[in-house]
């Protein structure tokens, strides 16, 4: 399966998934089964896709993650825990902060991306040399994101059949 492929089914999903919305005007809105409705400063849990289209109107404010802290705070931890351990991040962490950086302008979206990549390049080459020696496994897969799963397996499958190829077959 490809990378992107999983990432557009786990955004969608992400998406669905409720979120903290403080209302900033009275609020009743029913659409197919979707009933909602509130008044202003009422915190709902709403999906995200509509506290974000909420927010965009300005009829309330999306409680968002601090993607940036949380980016930094993944780097730190991924630098701590040594050359052959991987920290955990969440699995749609990637999703959300290419959510947040969209909405950042020039100056800071280059800043976060340089976070970002410096992050994604130290968990590649670990990634890389765990899925050459173990196949993953539910600890493991525990720390990954949705993205770097996919990665890990085929990297995992790939190693596997090289070795398959170099080794040659018995019966041959």
């Amino acid at each position: 399966m490809k990378i992107d492929t999983v990432e557009k089914v786990h955004s969608i999903g992400y998406r669905l998934k409720d979120a903290k919305t403080t209302l900033n005007q009275d609020v009743k809105i029913d659409v197919a089964d979707l009933k909602i409705s509130g008044t202003q400063g009422e915190v709902l849990n709403i999906p995200q896709w509509v506290g974000k289209v909420l927010a965009d109107k300005n009829l309330a404010d999306l409680d968002s993650p601090d993607m940036v802290t949380e980016l930094k705070q993944a780097l730190s931890k991924e630098k701590m825990v040594g050359e052959y351990q991987l920290s955990t991040l969440d699995s749609h962490f990637y999703i959300k902060l290419k959510e947040v950086m969209k909405d950042l302008n020039k100056d800071d979206y280059d800043h976060v991306e340089s976070i970002m990549l410096e992050l994604f390049r130290m968990r590649r080459g670990k990634l890389v040399k765990l899925a050459d020696s173990i196949k993953l496994n539910s600890d493991l897969y525990g720390k990954l994101t949705v993205e770097e799963a996919v990665f890990y397996k085929s990297i995992h499958d790939n190693s596997v059949e090289f070795e398959r190829q170099i080794k040659g077959e018995k019966n041959e």
